[in-house]
């Protein structure tokens, strides 16, 4: 039985994965915490399938030596604009937000959720600040684009054509042509798509 291990973006918790986990119940599964809510906790598996979302990807490609298979969901290989990577948002974006957090992370956080397609959200009373902002550096900063390519493991990518955080032209300058696109889907599919993205990623798997 293949084991699969789910990896949240920024903002979010292993909860974020409650919906589409259970499409895999019959799965072993495993959740990475990147902190931002709850403690850290990690899981380096050779033999999981990472099943990613937006940033929870950077995660896996520099912490995860190997592995049999990673899904890209509303992912990215480098999120901010430079001189050669004209896809990117701008930097000054991120440079906002960060100045923004460190006065007001609540403010933040509710802004980028509703950007997102989060329907009412809540910022947890356990949220912690210090690893918010730092996530928002990394996000700044972050370049995967070399570590992707050579990660031995096979690859399946989901975006939303809709996607407001990684708009359509980052994804394709990411991952190239071969992406499944859900037409009208935000940059929460894992949220809003948990049966159709339960039908791709287990015909991936089967292959």
């Amino acid at each position: 039985m293949k084991k699969l291990v789910f990896v949240h973006g920024w903002g979010f918790s292993p909860e974020f994965w409650r919906g589409l986990a259970t499409e895999f119940s019959d799965f072993t599964c495993g959740f990475v915490d990147l902190g931002f809510i709850n403690d850290v906790h990690s899981i380096k598996d050779p033999d999981a399938v990472y099943i990613t979302h937006s940033m929870g990807l950077g995660w896996v490609v520099e912490q995860v030596p190997s592995c049999q298979a990673v899904i890209v969901i509303n992912g990215f290989t480098k999120f901010c604009r430079d001189e050669n990577w004209s896809a990117g948002v701008p930097p000054r974006m991120l440079e906002r937000m960060i100045r923004q957090f460190d006065r007001a992370p609540e403010t933040v956080w509710m802004e980028f959720m509703k950007n997102c397609g989060a329907i009412d959200p809540v910022y947890p009373a356990t949220s912690k600040p210090d690893a918010l902002s730092e996530g928002l550096r990394y996000l700044r900063d972050c370049d995967i684009r070399t570590k992707f390519k050579e990660l031995p493991a096979d690859k399946l990518i989901i975006a939303g054509d809709q996607d407001r955080i990684v708009p359509e032209k980052l994804t394709r300058a990411s991952f190239g042509k071969d992406v499944i696109w859900y037409k009208g889907g935000n940059h929460l599919l894992p949220l809003f798509e948990e049966k159709k993205l339960a039908t791709d990623i287990r015909r991936f798997l089967d292959r």
